[in-house]
């Protein structure tokens, strides 16, 4: 049996009911209506906070992962797990998950800001919960059983490709204007 398999059947064999509720609400953080609705409202806060250089680098890194999720899967076309191992049915192919992907690129780069930048009593409790976040997604899509083991993984490399190209982005960026002697694009 490969790794794949053996993840899916001990979270399949390891499912009580209050913590599939539980698990179905974590799932959500990671969903494309949820990560892009967080993602609008932190490029909004960037604005407002006048940390205009953080924006672009920011979409960036939840656009690229998601057209890079969207043509993997239709290059693969990998299937999801049976139907019978899932708690509830979902479509589409499994490779990689969106889900880790989008929470990957999303909560990875705020992490990133907020652990470069953000000199604020919280800082620390945030950064466990968005590194509890990505995990927790991750975790969520192979307790419901619509993904495996490797789909979440191959999700976590591609947010984390993007993350890495955003941060590059974001320093250009800053040095670009720093070199201008601008006070406009603030880190």
């Amino acid at each position: 049996m490969n790794i794949d398999q053996i993840v899916l059947n001990f979270f399949v064999n390891h499912r009580v009911e209050w913590l599939s509720f539980v698990m179905l609400v974590i799932t959500y953080s990671g969903s494309y209506m949820i990560v892009s609705s967080v993602a609008f409202l932190s490029a909004v806060s960037f604005y407002i906070h006048k940390h205009t250089s953080r924006i672009f680098p920011f979409l960036i890194a939840i656009a690229g992962s998601t057209i890079t999720t969207y043509l993997l899967k239709h290059i693969l076309e990998r299937a999801r797990p049976a139907v019978e191992f899932m708690l509830y049915p979902e479509t589409g192919f499994s490779l990689p998950s969106g889900h880790a992907t989008g929470a990957m690129a999303l909560y990875g780069f705020l992490f990133y800001i907020i652990w470069k930048h953000d000199k604020h009593y919280l800082k620390k409790p945030f950064m466990i919960l968005l590194v509890a976040l990505i995990l927790l997604v991750g975790i969520s899509r192979l307790y419901l059983g619509v993904h495996y083991f490797s789909d979440v993984l191959v999700g976590y490399a591609v947010g984390f490709v993007w993350i890495l190209i955003a941060i590059k982005i974001h320093k250009h960026i800053l040095r670009f204007f720093g070199s201008l002697g601008s006070h406009k694009f603030k880190s």
